[in-house]
């Protein structure tokens, strides 16, 4: 059990461009005010999936891809996930939450889809998803 990226990077390319503007910034506001360590761990994750992947949720998040350390984290051993977790220790530091520049001019509601009844964000008959 190795293989953590092929399925979502997968996924992630069968998404329409909307879908993944969705993802992006969903990711964005649900990291909230998580550690720039944390952000920069996650947006290597996305990256391993996917580069668009990890290039889209770093925008979102306001962050400089060219400041991440995309080198990927095998985590393979003991050691190599010890030493993975402990990259970018120095960024273990409070940032504020993100507010994408690509919802900057939405309404309140924004594209969220944490909402009462997701059905009314779109129509399961157009979703390519669906076999």
């Amino acid at each position: 059990d190795h293989d953590y990226y092929s399925q979502p990077g997968m996924l992630f390319r069968a998404m329409s461009p909307e879908q993944k503007l969705v993802l992006f910034e969903n990711t964005a506001r649900n990291m909230g005010d998580s550690t720039l360590q944390i952000k920069h761990r996650h947006i290597v994750h996305c990256h391993m999936a996917d580069p668009d992947y990890g290039k889209g949720v770093a925008e979102a998040l306001g962050i400089d891809i060219g400041t991440v350390d995309l080198t990927p984290m095998k985590s393979d051993s003991r050691d190599a996930w010890e030493k993975d977790k402990a990259r970018g220790a120095d960024l273990n530091v409070p940032t504020q939450p993100a507010n994408p520049k690509s919802a900057m001019n939405l309404p309140p509601e924004g594209r969220d889809t944490n909402v009462k009844d997701p059905a009314t964000l779109y129509s399961w008959e157009d979703d390519p998803q669906v076999l």
